[in-house]
């Protein structure tokens, strides 16, 4: 149990949770929201977001809290929707299909122009009614802080139009939320530029385009047609001025605390603005996986194991699924034809892009894995009971293949990363600069092979750094229990901003 912060005798406190349903981004959520009533079990939690996301706040807290339908459409849904009206070729996870090419000149282009859609994918009315709703919602709860998704547009809009105090919780790094901030302009020459997948620091040699990248996407925002129409609409309803997660960086309120799941150890060098607070990992409670699924913990612990995991929004095709399972089976027969060593394992949580089947005799996937799948040791499923920080954490995980939104390095784990777009392919370059993995496809991008694969892998866990990965991956974890629990963190900040505005407000 976590300490407790006292309370003032005569109220409670009263916080409001605002996000987007996404998983990638309301799981920091779903982790904080436990700690603060293990922090002050008297104060007064409302969550506020789209429908059908109670069952996951159930999942996570049994005692009841105060739950806020936001009115409108959810973001992904509404990027898929500007999508169609705009034409924008996508794929079946509805992402823009320029976030899944090859980074060069014009691909890379062509992603930083379809990532304004993601901040104001709506049209006019669409965004009338989800900031009218938040507007209500706020006004309602009467909180005294409010908690924000640093990418909920409606949100941040609502917010800076009612001048109500906020903070922001986000699952990004400390880089994201600082590198205009940095010293010497350092974000045009020193940091990659989104969708590039520049090394760290950006080569000399690359500068000259990574100051073209990083222009462009600012000069593309700044003349965004529909932006503007959706501006002009919303204000001429509301007399509101449009705020996007931008605002943030550039003109965000001097009390404003943005939260991060991460340390200054975890992430690129930087200097870390007082306005920006790394919380530590902040991770979703789940049960060991001893109680959540007995009989995968007693299948793992035959031998050490991979974990293959590359996320909701990474659908592979079945050619891809192959390549991946050709490099996983060339790793596994080196492995388990030395003597004396457990056999090599591997746990595949496979979503498929189309139709193919995974296991059944004369497909693709069994034609490569079929002997390791008949010997129980490889085991492909498109779901998996157990959470995937409870697999992490059973301890029989050697090797975590992922694609780059993990955000955690607690487990104690090597990496091997397929990054497939945008901040992913920074989570790629961290790995290998701080020495826990590697980057399983850097020469291929963002598609893999399995050759290209087979090396890294192989490297990973029998290579000549394959030691010292394993021990650096060791020190990182020590870290990040060293700091303390990062959600615990990020509710004492919160509970702490609280406390203050509550003060205020019972003094006046």
């Amino acid at each position: 149990m976590a300490e407790q912060v006292s309370a003032k005798p005569n109220g409670h406190r009263k916080i409001l949770l605002l996000t987007n349903i996404e998983h990638g981004e309301s799981n920091v959520f779903l982790a904080t929201f436990p700690a603060l009533f293990e922090l002050d079990p008297d104060v007064e939690v409302h969550f506020a977001t789209y429908g059908g996301f109670e069952p996951f706040v159930d999942a996570v807290w049994e005692q009841p809290i105060v739950f806020h339908e936001i009115k409108g459409i959810p973001a992904l849904r509404a990027v898929h929707e500007c999508m169609q009206r705009q034409n924008v070729s996508h794929t079946e996870n509805l992402l823009p299909k320029s976030f899944t090419m090859p980074p060069g000149l014009v691909n890379t282009s062509k992603a930083i122009d379809d990532t304004r859609r993601i901040f104001v994918p709506y049209t006019g009315p669409q965004m009338t009614e989800i900031f009218s709703s938040i507007v209500d919602i706020i006004k309602t709860v009467n909180a005294d802080l409010v908690v924000v998704n640093g990418l909920l547009t409606p949100g941040l809009t609502a917010l800076y139009h009612l001048g109500v105090r906020f903070a922001c919780l986000s699952p990004n790094s400390i880089k994201d939320c600082s590198a205009p901030l940095q010293p010497h302009a350092a974000v045009l020459w020193k940091y990659p530029a989104l969708f590039s997948a520049f090394s760290y620091p950006v080569p000399w040699h690359l500068i000259p385009l990574n100051i073209y990248f990083c222009i462009y996407g600012a000069i593309t925002f700044a003349r965004d047609k529909e932006r503007r129409a959706v501006m002009k609409y919303l204000q001429a309803e509301t007399g509101a001025q449009l705020r996007t997660p931008i605002d943030l960086l550039r003109n965000r309120p001097p009390s404003l605390k943005i939260l991060v799941g991460t340390l200054p150890e975890l992430d690129f060098p930087v200097i870390v603005p007082d306005h920006v607070l790394p919380c530590g990992p902040i991770i979703r409670q789940a049960p060991p996986l001893s109680e959540s699924d007995p009989a995968l913990q007693t299948w793992l612990a035959k031998g050490p194991t991979i974990y293959i995991n590359l996320g909701s929004m990474c659908r592979l095709l079945e050619d891809d699924a192959v390549e991946l399972a050709s490099a996983v089976q060339v790793v596994m027969k080196k492995v388990n034809e030395q003597p004396g060593t457990s056999p090599l394992q591997v746990l595949w949580k496979l979503k498929k892009a189309g139709e193919y089947s995974a296991s059944e005799a004369g497909s693709k996937l069994h034609n490569v894995l079929g002997k390791e799948m008949e010997a129980d040791l490889v085991r492909i499923s498109d779901w998996i009971q157990a959470e995937p920080i409870s697999i992490l954490r059973s301890g029989h995980v050697v090797c975590s293949i992922h694609h780059g939104g993990a955000n955690s390095f607690s487990e104690a784990i090597r990496q091997v990363v397929l990054p497939q777009w945008t901040d992913c392919y920074d989570y790629a370059q961290r790995v290998e600069m701080l020495g826990v993995g590697r980057w399983g496809s850097r020469d291929t991008k963002p598609k893999w092979t399995s050759q290209g694969l087979a090396r890294k892998l192989s490297d990973v866990l029998q290579g000549e750094t394959s030691e010292a990965m394993k021990k650096r991956a060791v020190e990182l974890a020590g870290v990040c229990k060293e700091k303390g629990n990062g959600a615990v963190h990020a509710a004492k900040i919160i509970l702490a901003e609280c406390h203050e505005n509550w003060v205020k407000a019972e003094g006046k």
